[in-house]
């Protein structure tokens, strides 16, 4: 079963683990992995916002597209 995302929780996820890494007191192989992590976190949150963007913008262009119509349907 895929779990949905939680852009949400990863974002706070994402916040601890900079945190950490700015606390400065990790041990070197920790702080890597703790690195890795927040760049997977990081790349996953940023294909969400690109989605969404895609998303809005294909709903803008629709709506535009409608109104354009209705626009050329009042003319005639």
């Amino acid at each position: 079963m895929t779990e949905e995302f939680d852009f949400e929780k990863n974002m706070k996820n994402l916040k601890q683990i900079v945190s950490k890494l700015e606390n400065g007191d990790l041990p070197i192989d920790e702080a890597l992995k703790n690195f890795e992590q927040g760049v997977k976190i990081s790349s996953s949150l940023k294909k969400y916002l690109d989605d969404a963007q895609k998303k809005i913008d294909e709903n803008l262009s629709q709506l535009n597209l409608d109104s354009q119509r209705k626009g050329d349907q009042d003319e005639v």
